[in-house]
């Protein structure tokens, strides 16, 4: 009797005599109505599974790109703070006497300059600020303006201290000095 029930086959809880009629009143076996339907599952996980990985790639390009962005304001802290340490290197070789300069010492400290602006270039550090160029707020400080007839207004004419950029971030905005329109005497 086991090896008779072993032998039928698995129909899976349908009935060979059950007919379902489609919208348009023809006679569907079963048979076909379960694969409409078992189709039908399949199309949806499918659709899930495609929503999964979109979702998936979605999620990795967000990481990655708040990854760059979380490297990016870590490294322009550490640059923003190696700014100061710049200027005083600055200042230190504008400092020294000229009878001074081939010293040993003044040539190592120079070097160490060189050496720091070097790194923060490669970087992508770039200075902000120079003689001649027209004064921009967004990427300078005005700290005086000084009347000149010989500029155009708005133009800068000497930088204090150097600012920062680092792509389209700015470190530090350039202190300067800027051309004013001549004053009427008289």
């Amino acid at each position: 009797m086991q090896q008779n029930e072993a032998e039928q086959p698995i129909t899976d809880n349908l009935e060979a005599d059950t007919v379902i009629q489609d919208n348009e009143g023809e006679n569907i076996p079963p048979y076909e109505q379960q694969l409409a339907e078992e189709q039908r599952k399949a199309n949806e996980y499918l659709d899930l599974l495609r929503r999964t990985q979109a979702d998936f790639i979605n999620y990795k390009r967000r990481v990655a790109q708040e990854q760059a962005e979380a490297r990016s304001v870590a490294q322009s802290a550490v640059i923003e703070r190696l700014l100061p340490v710049l200027d005083d290197l600055g200042r230190v070789m504008a400092s020294v006497p000229e009878e001074l300069t081939d010293n040993p010492w003044a040539q190592g400290v120079l070097l160490s300059s060189r050496q720091l602006l070097n790194t923060i270039e490669q970087l992508g550090v770039r200075p902000l600020g120079a003689p001649g160029e027209p004064f921009d707020p967004y990427k300078h400080e005005a700290l005086m303006r000084i009347p000149r007839s010989d500029m155009t207004e708005g133009t800068i004419i000497e930088v204090i201290r150097p600012g920062y950029t680092i792509g389209e971030r700015i470190l530090r905005p350039a202190q300067v000095i800027v051309s004013s329109a001549p004053t009427a005497e008289g």
